[in-house]
């Protein structure tokens, strides 16, 4: 089923459906992290491919997933098509979003693509809610406390 290999397709989708992926806390852990220049290595002109050094971070990175599903969201939801990203480059990434059958993003990503309005944290509050989505899942989406999502829901009720 897997057009990629060693791809764990479910460990996958369960990122990309997790709101906590795009804060990218994940980053802390990467393996190229510490490399001087590590972003200019991983993002080389058109089809060029990064050194032999650079991709064997990426395969022994402990959160290649996460920088994989990352790039798959920013895909979807900003357009951002470039570069390679958990060791994949972006004709791999087109074969395995493929294979995935478009894997729903997360909520205030799937309410950006359809509402002009995505940009006020209040109306996504308000989207979520009506999803039946609860404030702890709402907050964490937001990366807001619970306390704003609230605030958020009563100025609307208002």
């Amino acid at each position: 089923m897997t057009t990629i290999p060693f791809v764990d397709e479910i460990r996958l989708v369960a990122l990309i459906q997790n709101p906590a992926t795009m804060r990218q806390r994940w980053v802390e852990n990467a393996a190229c992290r510490k490399r001087s220049l590590a972003g200019d290595s991983y993002f080389p002109e058109d089809d060029e491919i990064p050194s032999a050094n650079a991709l064997a971070f990426c395969a022994g990175c402990p959160v290649a997933y996460e920088c994989l599903a990352t790039a798959l969201i920013h895909e979807v939801s900003d357009g951002y098509r470039f570069g390679w990203w958990g060791g994949l480059r972006l004709a791999d990434r087109d074969l395995l979003c493929t294979s995935l059958d478009r894997p729903r993003m997360p909520p205030a990503v799937e309410f950006a693509l359809g509402d002009p309005a995505a940009g006020d944290p209040a109306a996504v509050a308000r989207s979520l809610r009506n999803q039946n989505h609860t404030i702890p899942v709402i907050a964490a989406e937001l990366g807001c406390s619970e306390r704003t999502v609230y605030r958020y829901l009563a100025a609307t009720a208002a």
